[in-house]
């Protein structure tokens, strides 16, 4: 989320007044450093817990893992690289690499195009990525990605056997992903999928699943054990299918 939307969410904005205060004794230049520092944490905190739901249940959810203002300040402050402190206080400017306009040494945004880290010659993004050098039909046989690229773009793990935040791939691994065999991770798609919401086509496990064979909190398919279910054939607390219960007993070889 950039920083101007970012600071559109009233406790987002609340939070960094807070900061701002408790960093009152800091120098103008040093204090607007710290501050961007902030801003940075919070975006990547809300990468970190991003889960369905409003944007303020996310925000909240965010600013309780960073605590309470006066302590991310002392953070802050006690964090800050000597050679950091020196360069903020000397208000050197140089070119953005994208658009050439001026920014501060130490901008964590460019203020003019948005570009992250804009003084840097070259930036290659944050996180990580890995790429085996085996390949199969062009895809590579491992990729594991996480985080944003260059462009400030989310990395997407795309392979034979996908890990990542976002994943697509025969096999994956991902908090959000979609898998044409397998998948396991929060939120996934596959023919046998695992997950915090499964939706599988054969075989479907989670608080949320789907499949021809279904078992979760809530699930829907053929074949279905559920706290509460829907399909051909139910075992629920709210019925017992007769084949249904004879079915999940042979399967776990009751």
């Amino acid at each position: 989320m950039p920083h101007l939307q970012l600071e559109q969410q009233p406790e987002v904005a609340d939070y960094l007044s807070r900061l701002r205060q408790s960093l009152g004794e800091v120098p103008v230049s040093e204090r607007e450093h710290l501050l961007e520092q902030a801003r940075a944490k919070i975006e990547l905190q809300l990468e970190v817990d991003s889960t369905p739901g409003t944007v303020e249940s996310g925000v909240r959810q965010a600013l309780r893992h960073l605590g309470e203002p006066d302590a991310l300040a002392q953070w802050l402050r006690s964090n800050a690289p000597a050679a950091d402190l020196e360069a903020r206080a000397s208000g050197r400017l140089t070119a953005c690499r994208s658009c050439r306009k001026e920014v501060s040494v130490e901008a964590m945004t460019c203020p003019h195009c948005g570009a992250p880290f804009p003084a840097r010659q070259t930036w290659r993004g944050w996180g990580y990525e890995w790429r085996s050098k085996q390949s199969v039909c062009g895809w590579p046989l491992v990729h594991v990605a996480f985080g944003r690229d260059e462009k400030g773009k989310l990395r997407v793990a795309k392979g034979v056997v996908a890990v990542g935040q976002f994943a697509v791939g025969a096999v994956t691994v991902a908090q959000f992903g979609v898998g044409a065999v397998f998948a396991l991770g929060q939120f996934v798609a596959a023919p046998v999928a695992i997950g915090q919401v499964g939706l599988g086509l054969l075989l479907g496990l989670g608080q949320l699943a789907t499949g021809y064979v279904a078992v979760g909190q809530f699930a829907v398919g053929g074949w279905v054990r559920a706290m509460a279910g829907f399909g051909a054939h139910v075992w629920s607390m709210s019925e017992r299918a007769p084949e249904a219960v004879e079915f999940f007993r042979r399967l776990i070889g009751k």
